[in-house]
């Protein structure tokens, strides 16, 4: 195989596409589809691509309408089919969710244009739909030649719709583990939690756990916004706990990259809801990366990113939570979670790694 297209609104940022990179590394011609503009809910601003060619990987902006939103996303049937005639990749990556119009959109370009394609998928809970979304679920599955799944909860979801498609569970993005991760000197557990302000990502259980350790020494910035922020902020100040914690709102990847060295802790409170649970640990790789201790529920895809290199307690308990941070207050417990789970990362989640197991399943369905 020397060509492959992978099309995803997610490599609109130039940070995610350590994995394209890996590829093109490996003597791919790699061409990347994006939608042309794009609206960005959380961060609130516009993004314009342009064609440009980026670390052997060639960027090609695809005109598009409900730009912003990936269920509805539908690119130019004309622009998508040129693509598709021009470049004629030898398969065809889809990054979009199952049930979206674009997934659906560019495996049956891929079908008509006789190449074959391969599905990525995140979803990890079977949510309720409409007939008509079904239907189209299980015409995508029938067309194409394998799936990736982020999770062994995504991997089985894709085989109850189709029990014989080949399916690998592998992340979609990368991450660049450093060569030697910097710490910088600061009093205190720092602690970050990174996550949209919402109910199912339990900042507030860990609002509750940081009271009952209101004698110990720990200050914790949070990353993100939404819709529940007023309502957290109002419980620190009704704790007294405002002046150690840090709001920092939603920030872009680089910026979130500069906050590794001055924190001690990454914590993922995340529950378990009826139509979700966590079906992305990218910033527990990051962490795990960038040696800083990680804490999860035992929630969705949690346990299976931090193994044994971490700390897991029970979805919405806060007592649980409080003793592992105060376990973790000590570097001795940290250093050795810390170092297993940095060789976890580069192992498995490096951009290395994931274009390895990528590419190798690709020539698994492709013989």
């Amino acid at each position: 195989m020397r060509r492959v297209l992978v099309v995803s609104h997610v490599y609109l940022d130039p940070t995610r596409r350590g994995k394209l990179r890996a590829f093109a590394a490996r003597d791919l011609e790699v061409t990347l589809g994006v939608p042309q503009q794009w609206t960005e809910s959380g961060l609130g601003r516009s993004i314009e691509t342009t064609w440009e060619r980026q670390g052997g990987v060639e960027i090609f902006p695809i005109p598009a309408r409900h730009h912003g939103d990936p269920a509805t996303l539908q690119f130019g049937r004309r622009e998508l089919r040129s693509l598709l005639r021009d470049k004629r990749p030898d398969l065809v990556q889809v990054e979009e969710e199952l049930p979206s119009l674009v997934a659906a959109q560019v495996v049956s370009a891929a079908r008509r244009a006789d190449i074959p394609a391969v599905l990525f998928t995140q979803e990890n809970v079977q949510r309720p739909s409409s007939v008509v979304a079904r239907w189209r679920v299980r015409r995508t599955l029938e067309r194409v030649r394998g799936v990736i799944a982020g999770s062994a909860a995504g991997a089985e979801l894709v085989r109850r719709e189709r029990p014989n498609v080949p399916v690998a569970i592998i992340p979609q993005i990368g991450v660049a583990v450093p060569p030697a991760p910097e710490h910088t000197y600061h009093e205190g557990l720092a602690i970050v939690c990174v996550g949209r302000l919402v109910a199912e990502k339990g900042l507030d259980t860990l609002l509750e756990a940081l009271a009952l350790n209101r004698t110990e020494r720990w200050h914790l910035t949070v990353v993100g916004e939404g819709p529940d922020r007023e309502r957290l902020e109002r419980y620190t100040s009704d704790q007294r706990l405002a002046a150690r914690v840090r709001w920092l709102g939603a920030l872009a990847p680089d910026r979130l990259a500069r906050l590794w060295p001055e924190l001690d802790v990454l914590v993922l409170p995340s529950r378990k809801m009826p139509a979700w649970t966590e079906p992305v640990g990218q910033v527990l790789m990051e962490a795990m990366a960038h040696e800083v201790a990680v804490i999860g529920s035992d929630a969705g895809v949690i346990p299976e990113v931090i193994g044994d290199c971490g700390v897991l307690v029970p979805p919405g308990d806060p007592a649980a939570l409080a003793a592992a941070l105060r376990r973790l207050a000590a570097e001795g417990e940290r250093r050795p979670l810390v170092r297993a789970a940095r060789a976890r990362a580069m192992q498995r989640f490096s951009d290395d790694a994931v274009a390895e197991a990528t590419m190798q399943f690709w020539g698994e369905i492709l013989k």
